[in-house]
């Protein structure tokens, strides 16, 4: 038998690839189709846990041969149904219909809510995706975020969500720094000082053209501004159209000279237990990708030194 906690990784990595079928299932049908390979590639994934779990060597069966040697799993003809979609799919070029996808998203759901916990003893409801994240203070803020939003809490929620977020760029372009702290993900300097307020012009006793200057320097403050913040998501190669909605829902995040985070709420926002969710998910989501290719730039540069010679004084 496998140990417990080797087993609650493997699911977590069963359900992150389960989630991914469902959030294609939803989508248009010609993308929604794919959702079928993603399901049953996590229904497989599972029937191997369960059969290593049971010390059942597997390397040769085909799909079905798991029902027959692991008899008290459930669900056989409806797995044999999805199996027959997925074929369908991949070996023959035919696009399943919606109703197909429906009844297969259903059924995946089933099979893993009654098989994990019969099979494992473990409730698949409860695994969490987020022993995934590698990054532990982003973990531990969505912890808390998960936490606040099981107990209602969802402007608690929503704010550890954002900060998530933050520590997530902070940590990850940190260690792509060098010693000198120049970041590749650098995209000019900041311009939160260069507005017209800050610069005194365009004031209440300012004539026209200055009230004209004052705007256009705002106007190019906030380019600049909104430019360089896409330009650094789209770096790091999360999903814009998804930051923008996790933006929308957010409040502002900023650092103190202390590095502490504070979240500031300026306008009212439409917070529900789903967009909180998506709050969760989104910077999950983005967590794993970061994961994909992470690198410390210090153990791919000498620390550079420098050689100071001092000379006497000369008369």
């Amino acid at each position: 038998m496998l140990n417990t906690e080797i087993i609650v990784k493997r699911l977590a990595l069963i359900k992150h690839l389960y989630k991914i079928g469902l959030e294609q299932s939803r989508q248009v049908e010609t993308v929604s189709a794919f959702s079928i390979l993603s399901f049953h590639d996590s229904i497989e994934m599972l029937l191997k846990l369960i059969a290593e779990h049971h010390n059942i060597k597997s390397d040769n069966f085909n799909f079905l041969d798991y029902w027959t040697h692991i008899p008290s799993l459930t669900l056989k003809e409806s797995m044999r149904n999805v199996n027959a979609r997925r074929v369908n799919i991949k070996h023959k070029g035919l696009l399943p219909s919606k109703s197909d996808i429906e009844i297969t998203r259903v059924n995946t759901t089933d099979f893993f809510e009654q098989n994990v916990i019969t099979q494992l003893g473990i409730d698949f409801k409860s695994i969490s995706l987020l022993t995934l994240i590698s990054y532990e203070n982003v973990r531990i803020h969505l912890e808390e975020a998960q936490q606040a939003l099981d107990k209602n809490e969802i402007e608690t929620c929503i704010e550890k969500s954002a900060i998530a977020f933050d520590d997530l760029l902070y940590t990850y372009e940190g260690n792509k720094s060098d010693y000198s702290r120049n970041s590749p993900f650098f995209f000019g300097e900041s311009m939160t000082f260069e507005s017209s307020f800050f610069m005194g012009i365009g004031g209440c006793d300012s004539d026209d053209q200055e009230r004209k200057l004052g705007r256009f320097i705002d106007k190019v403050k906030d380019s600049i501004e909104g430019i360089q913040k896409a330009i650094k998501i789209i770096s790091f190669g999360i999903d814009y159209k998804r930051y923008v909605k996790f933006k929308i829902l957010t409040p502002i995040v900023t650092r103190t000279m202390g590095g502490r985070q504070v979240a500031e709420t300026w306008e009212e926002k439409k917070w529900t237990k789903d967009n909180c969710q998506y709050c969760i998910d989104f910077v999950l989501d983005s967590s794993l990708k970061l994961q994909e290719f992470d690198f410390d730039i210090r153990e791919l540069q000498e620390e550079r030194k420098l050689n100071v010679v001092i000379k006497p004084d000369e008369k």
